[in-house]
């Protein structure tokens, strides 16, 4: 499964059971790899759209990120995820705009802390979770159960 969130990076999660081979292409919101973005959004089954909540600017710019993706990878399920909330004390975007603009574009939504482990895993089944009903394999998973 690609999901597209340049570092790449491969891991294995474990999704109702079953293992789950990601494999994540980190632009870090930099638009010099906009080329790239494209190129490898249109082959992706899944999105996270990643920005800092002691940064504005970074939610700022969903929406150039949001166009691409909707652009490049119609209809890819997609998840929000507000990162660093391990420096909540820091916040210069609230949870509750985060969660109103995800509702608006029909993502999920997840505040994640890698520091302390937060949400990471869950925000990666969810997603995983949305590209395999969207493909049609849910029906498959679950006869395999």
């Amino acid at each position: 499964m690609l999901l597209f969130c340049l570092a790449y990076k491969t891991t294995t999660i474990l999704l109702d059971g079953k293992r789950v081979r990601l494999q994540l292409w980190d632009t870090s919101g930099q638009g010099r790899f906009c080329t790239i973005i494209r190129s490898y959004s249109r082959g992706a089954q899944g999105v996270l759209l990643v920005y800092d909540i002691t940064n504005r600017w970074s939610f700022d710019g969903l929406d150039r990120w949001l166009k691409e993706v909707d652009e490049h990878a119609p209809g890819v399920p997609k998840v929000l995820v507000g990162n660093r909330l391990h420096f909540a004390f820091k916040r210069k975007v609230g949870e509750r705009d985060a969660q109103m603009y995800a509702n608006r574009h029909s993502m999920a939504f997840f505040e994640v802390s890698p520091l302390c482990n937060f949400n990471i895993h869950e925000s990666f089944c969810e997603l995983s979770r949305m590209a395999l009903q969207r493909n049609g394999m849910e029906r498959l998973w679950r006869s395999n159960k």
